[in-house]
């Protein structure tokens, strides 16, 4: 809006216009929203194209720690967000027996620095959108591209959208089309053959904080999404895909059915319907740019979910690329952008997919008793990260 009224006033009063750069943010997900509010706070214009034809999410939870919500409220979202969240005070860690192996205080130092929550990941993405579904370009994709040494001349499916942009920012998740074309040389991905399932269910007056119960390859996760409603995840190192097909409902009673409380009961009623079924995939290493193509979220860092940094990360993304912008030419930002946040993000998929790479050796009953010792003495893995990360600068 700032931007758009400059521009009325610049030609009202037959002033120049300001060198004002053009660019083209690729997925309107929570990567792509967030950079669009942060533009949007910094006067600077854009232009967002989504592939699908409306606002698509998944109906599940989304955990978002405490360095996801300081950066909410940088961008102004934080009280719409906790009104519908719900805050977690601690997380433990157990075997599948429920015995427990660590637990954490999220309300300690460091991690107090700002609140834990969780919530309906489809009430996040409508907050995202709220001034900025009217902008989106939907059932638009990018058809063919042509770097040049100040900018990138786009061919998409909306004719009226073509043309050279000072900058091109894929926000389209871990299967960026946009980072694969750029860097053909190399697959980008890492399958770790762990299929993964998510689901919400209805668990009244249920009582509980984050709980992750361990076997040796097997985790199952609970995250209370508010006192009646319970997020779950569930996964297993498969690298025979025998769990690839089929029912996703009869594998997990399968694989967790010597498992105690609360995964039994969680698990006794559940359907395929309410099971969404994924695989665990990484990037190969982080990407940042690729000349006036830039990467953000899930299309730079995808990672183990270990630190919940899916969505921080995105939103981090999103406020450092917006000031490098604001405050420098996009050359100069893009450079910026990558300095700023390659230290950080770094080591957070690093630290996030070392155990994920080591948990073939938990197939050995030895690995899996090492790994439990280094949780009893560390504590959990993710609150011995979060306590890292609360010492790093953005």
């Amino acid at each position: 809006m700032q931007h758009t009224l400059s521009l009325l006033i610049f030609h009202l009063f037959g002033l120049p216009i300001m060198n004002t750069p053009r660019i083209l943010i690729s997925g309107a997900g929570i990567a792509g929203l967030s950079l669009a509010h942060c533009l949007e706070q910094q006067g600077i214009h854009y232009v967002i194209i989504e592939k699908h034809a409306t606002s698509t999410h998944t109906s599940s939870g989304i955990a978002l720690p405490f360095n996801a919500i300081q950066a909410l409220r940088k961008m102004g979202l934080a009280d719409k967000v906790l009104a519908v969240a719900h805050q977690v005070n601690d997380v433990t860690y157990t075997k599948k027996t429920g015995k427990v192996l660590a637990y954490a205080n999220l309300l300690a130092a460091p991690l107090n620095q700002d609140k834990f929550i969780a919530m309906n990941r489809e009430s996040l993405h409508a907050i995202l959108l709220e001034g900025i579904e009217p902008r989106i370009n939907f059932n638009t994709t990018i058809d063919s591209f042509l770097p040049t040494t100040n900018g990138v001349n786009v061919i998409s499916s909306n004719s009226e959208l073509n043309g050279k942009y000072d900058l091109v920012v894929s926000a389209e998740g871990i299967h960026s089309p946009l980072r694969k074309q750029c860097f053909p040389e190399e697959e980008t991905t890492i399958d770790h053959n762990i299929p993964n399932w998510r689901f919400v269910v209805d668990q009244p007056n249920h009582g509980l904080q984050p709980t992750y119960m361990l076997d040796r390859t097997e985790l199952f996760m609970v995250y209370p999404l508010s006192p009646d409603t319970l997020y779950c995840y569930a996964h297993i190192f498969d690298q025979t895909n025998q769990y690839e097909s089929g029912s996703s409902s009869v594998h997990l009673r399968k694989i967790f059915s010597q498992f105690s409380e609360p995964a039994r009961s969680l698990l006794k009623n559940i359907d395929d319907s309410s099971v969404i079924k994924s695989r665990l995939e990484s990037v190969k290493h982080p990407y940042y740019k690729k000349g006036r193509i830039v990467f953000m979220g899930d299309a730079s860092s995808a990672c183990s979910p270990l630190l919940q940094q899916g969505a921080a990360s995105a939103f981090e993304d999103a406020l450092c690329l917006a000031k490098q912008l604001a405050n420098l030419p996009v050359a100069d930002a893009i450079s910026a952008y990558q300095n700023t946040r390659s230290p950080r993000v770094d080591w957070t998929v690093e630290t996030s997919d070392k155990p994920v790479k080591l948990v073939k050796a938990m197939r050995n009953p030895i690995g899996a008793f090492i790994r439990n010792k280094v949780i009893q003495k560390k504590g959990p893995l993710n609150a011995d990260g979060w306590k890292q990360l609360a010492k790093m600068p953005l």
